[in-house]
């Protein structure tokens, strides 16, 4: 048996046990959020992000709220959304219930990986949306192109945090998001609390839930959750090793650009595969391609190209062209990355 196999059934079997204060780790997204329906309301330089951070803000306070009824002693939280606000987190930290701590640290960490630790008993997942290329609001997996799968199971970013938590033992107990990201997690979570806040038109509306009625649902399944966890009813999310994971893009481009790394093979015509006997350094190699399928610039220009005025413009991005951005001498500000003496985020928060 391995130690990760340990690991994972001692978090299964002590959960109910683990301790009488018991530390739960929330972890929020925006997309998943009761009241965005819009994009908008999840990027920083929109208007609209001004009211999906209020949005954000009481959606996790019902979350603590129920946490705290149902018994949790100690929360702390996370940023795992990345919204473009470099700043700040996305949630107004000032406003959240004081009954939770927003885990600020002197290093980068990241939410859905070196976020974690065994100091956590379990895990709750506010705001998260479905997986890449299906009907949900804004669905994605790191990016929307892709269909990431490991030991043949279709994987939402809530599978990846599962997944990483299972190193330690740590269960997920609660979730929300919309109607379309819960029926993706029965089969894998058949014990997990999930809040239906929103129903997904498509991936690029939703419906709302009248006001307050979201927040309601989040506070009971999260309460819910607490005491099934007490009660020990949860067990760590795990998959048995070797773990094979396989990335398909949309077409052929992007999965050529992902055989160019090592240990990657193809699998079909328009997927990859690799493998590895150790969970995250698997996982760390796979989400590598995933910008594979996310080549922006190349999307630009072969946009430009299917037109006369595209074409013209084309035309002018000569030698010249790029050098004025690439000489230091003539490059605009904005070209420059900070340098050595920049000044350093006072804190890190997970996903800036």
């Amino acid at each position: 048996m391995t130690f990760f196999l340990l690991l994972a059934l001692a978090g299964s079997t002590l959960s109910g046990q683990t301790t009488h204060r018991p530390k739960v780790l929330l972890i929020y997204d925006m997309e998943g959020i009761s009241g965005a329906t819009r994009s908008e309301y999840v990027r920083a330089n929109k208007p609209e992000y001004a009211e999906g951070r209020r949005i954000l803000l009481n959606d996790v306070n019902a979350a603590v709220r129920g946490l705290s009824n149902g018994g949790a002693k100690s929360i702390w939280v996370q940023d795992g959304h990345a919204s473009g606000n470099g700043a700040e987190p996305d949630l107004l930290v000032d406003q959240l219930d004081p009954r939770a701590r927003f885990d600020f640290r002197k290093y980068p960490f990241s939410a859905y990986t070196t976020g974690l630790d065994a100091s956590i008993d379990a895990i709750i997942c506010i705001g998260m949306h479905a997986r890449a290329r299906t009907n949900g609001f804004l669905a994605h997996t790191f990016n929307r192109d892709i269909n990431y799968r490991v030991n043949d199971v279709d994987f939402t970013e809530t599978h990846i945090v599962a997944m990483s938590a299972a190193r330690f033992g740590i269960p997920v107990i609660m979730v929300s998001g919309d109607d379309v990201l819960g029926t993706q997690l029965q089969a894998d979570f058949p014990d997990l609390e999930y809040a239906v806040v929103k129903t997904a038109e498509s991936v690029g509306s939703a419906k709302a839930l009248p006001p307050g009625e979201a927040q309601k649902r989040i506070e009971a399944r999260a309460e819910a959750a607490m005491k099934k966890f007490l009660a020990g009813r949860y067990r760590a999310y795990f998959l048995p090793p070797p773990y094979r994971y396989e990335v398909q893009f949309r077409n052929a481009e992007p999965m050529a650009m992902a055989l160019r790394f090592p240990g990657v093979e193809k699998a079909s015509d328009t997927s990859v595969r690799l493998s590895n006997t150790n969970y995250m350094d698997g996982y760390l190699a796979a989400s590598t391609l995933f910008t594979a399928a996310n080549d922006r610039l190349d999307v630009l220009i072969r946009l430009l190209q299917t037109t006369p005025e595209g074409r013209e413009t084309l035309k002018k991005w000569d030698d010249s062209f790029w050098d004025r951005f690439t000489n230091p001498e003539t490059a605009p500000a904005w070209t420059k990355s900070p340098g050595p003496n920049a000044t350093p985020p006072k804190a890190y928060y997970g996903a800036q």
